[in-house]
């Protein structure tokens, strides 16, 4: 009691639940769902603290973390219940095959699926299916089994969990290795939210398997039989796991696993399978490089579009950017074409170590009825957008956190129109030196030159360069010719909004500070950097794009009010509340419309 009344509780975001529990936000979803954790508001949910402690307290959640609380790096994993078999591994210099063979054998064991024989140091199975998948590996080792196999095996822990082959893989791969290929190991509750999306489902594909784990859970949340359960992978230890997690996903059953080694974006494999699979889900790799400038995921997801029949189903947990990035306009456009969008959930940054944010997205392929919308989820609660009216834009970007208020205001803005940078202004990148170490200091020295890092460029204002760079070989740099163009506008390029300031010194730029150089009638230099750092460009920016970063191509379609020399002027010589009104004025918001404005901008 304070001051005779009861002190009232502040209430927890699913987020904070997540974090104090050590779990993902899906995870806590499942919770939700299933009854084992009440929250005190249901939209947004939010809970008291003292029941998120009990919760802990009792294990509530223990059984079923030790399964979904499975999202850490290969590095964390190599620190701790496979230290001993990575420092293993590496003192006896065994091929990976080798030594992932090895732990398929431990893992048979403990599941009652293999004896080892101490008369002639062989193992023994129990199926023939096992056995047969094992010899099968076996011969196909680049060198013979030997001591330090068995050495390793012994390294080895219980492996007794499904998911400790795929765990074990990724703590003996290369950091690196599965880096480059966007592979990340992927929570089992946002696998059978995923998985849960197709239920009914009589013939389900992973296109990139990996170890299976989509595989197994598809036996568990659909209730699949081996037969119709199908997964491909281009990594050929990845595909003898799979097999193997499959086979004891179904106890004492005698059955060859569908589970093939091969580029499923290829097509020549499984084409005789195009359209006929109920449901495809899987987390794509990311980030990797493919045809035409796409990324990898786009390819999986159109090579999906081709095995599912008429009315399948597919859901991809896939980077956010693929909602409003320019380089995903076709995918996007592709997709609503194509498919019935049903839902795309938020799931935030959901991957430990990896700080993109992730989102689901659950569609149907089959053509969207009139006046079908996409239900935006998300942890503050669920939106709509009709899908035809995503459709009709240009760059067909879905955009999300946005309020039906905003995104009208949003349209008016550029209904109106004006003038833009696109074709009216000179770009360059920062200089990108490729040894910040040696090029870079922060003391003035002879022949250093002072340069531009996106942290000293302040609205309107520059600080002064406390950065300067020595003489040598760059990676990367525009023309020189352009940083010393005066005037100049420098703008941040990490920022959620345009943060940028006339230099008129001819100041070197890092790469995280690029140079615009406008060629607006009448707009002067200093006239665009007002402008750009208005609030309602803020807003604009912030509630059109969404992104972290200041691209030029989203820069380059701001519309810019058509003045006159005269009205130049006089917006140049406003003072700020008086400028933000003129811009407003310009494109006819109202005063309810400005405060929808301000209240929308972080």
């Amino acid at each position: 009691m304070i001051g005779g009344m009861e002190k009232k509780t502040e209430l927890i975001s699913l987020r904070e639940v997540a974090i104090r529990l050590g779990v993902c936000r899906a995870t806590v979803h499942n919770w939700v769902r299933l009854g084992l954790l009440t929250p005190a508001q249901v939209t947004p949910y939010r809970f008291a603290p003292e029941a998120v402690a009990a919760f802990r307290r009792d294990g509530g959640g223990e059984k079923l973390t030790r399964r979904a609380n499975k999202s850490r790096s290969a590095a964390r994993l190599a620190r701790g219940r496979y230290r001993k078999s990575v420092k293993c591994f590496r003192s006896l210099h065994l091929a990976l095959e080798n030594a992932m063979y090895a732990a398929a054998l431990k893992r048979l064991a403990a599941a009652g699926e293999a004896e080892y024989r101490e008369e002639d140091g062989t193992f023994r199975f129990g199926r023939r299916s096992v056995s047969e998948v094992m010899e099968t590996w076996r011969l196909r080792l680049k060198s013979a089994p030997d001591g330090r196999l068995f050495r390793f095996l012994q390294s080895l822990p219980g492996m007794q969990d499904d998911e400790s082959l795929g765990e074990l893989y990724q703590a003996l791969s290369s950091i690196g290795r599965r880096a480059q290929g966007g592979t990340y190991y992927t929570p089992t509750a946002l696998v059978d939210e995923s998985l849960s999306s197709g239920r009914g489902a009589e013939r389900y594909l992973d296109p990139c398997c990996g170890s299976g784990h989509y595989l197994v859970r598809a036996a568990v949340v659909l209730g699949l039989r081996p037969e119709q359960i199908c997964g491909i992978d281009c990594d050929p230890i990845a595909v003898e796991l799979a097999k193997i997690n499959l086979l004891l996903a179904f106890p004492g059953e005698e059955f060859a696993p569908r589970v093939f080694r091969g580029n499923a974006l290829s097509g020549r494999m499984l084409r005789a399978e195009y359209g006929r699979f109920d449901l495809v889900a899987t987390n794509p790799p990311w980030g990797g490089a493919a045809a035409e400038g796409e990324e990898s995921f786009a390819l999986f997801i159109r090579q999906a579009l081709r095995f599912l029949k008429e009315g399948g189903r597919m859901s991809f947990l896939l980077p956010e950017a693929v909602l409003n990035i320019a380089a995903h306009a076709s995918l996007r456009r592709r997709l609503l074409e194509s498919c019935r969008i049903d839902t795309i959930e938020l799931l935030g940054r959901c991957f430990p170590g990896v700080f993109t944010p992730v989102v689901r997205i659950d569609a149907v392929r089959a053509p969207a009825p009139a006046g079908h919308s996409i239900v935006i989820l998300r942890e503050s609660g669920r939106e709509e957008r009709a899908q035809h009216r995503v459709a009709e834009r240009a760059d067909c970007a879905i955009e999300t956190g946005v309020t039906a208020g905003e995104r009208e205001i949003v349209d008016k803005i550029f209904r109106r129109g004006g003038i833009t940078l696109s074709g009216n202004a000179d770009w360059a990148l920062g200089i990108v030196t490729g040894d910040n170490a040696r090029l870079l200091t922060h003391e003035p020295e002879p022949g250093a030159q002072p340069i531009l890092r996106g942290c000293d460029i302040q609205p309107n204002h520059l600080r002064e360069p406390h950065c300067y760079l020595r003489p040598g070989k760059l990676q990367q740099s525009a023309p020189f010719c352009c940083y010393r163009a005066v005037p100049k506008l420098v703008y941040r390029f990490i920022a959620t909004r345009p943060v940028c300031a006339v230099d008129r010194g001819g100041t070197l730029t890092l790469n995280s500070a690029n140079v615009l150089i406008p060629r607006l009638p009448f707009w002067q230099a200093e006239l665009v950097a007002r402008y750009l750092n208005s609030r309602l460009i803020g807003f604009l920016y912030v509630k059109r794009f969404g992104t972290c970063k200041i691209l030029r191509k989203d820069l380059g379609e701001l519309p810019f009010p058509q003045l006159s020399g005269a009205e130049a002027a006089a917006w140049l010589a406003a003072p700020d509340p008086e400028f933000e009104t003129l811009i407003a004025r310009w494109f006819g918001l109202t005063g309810a419309e400005m405060r929808i404005v301000s209240q929308g901008l972080p």
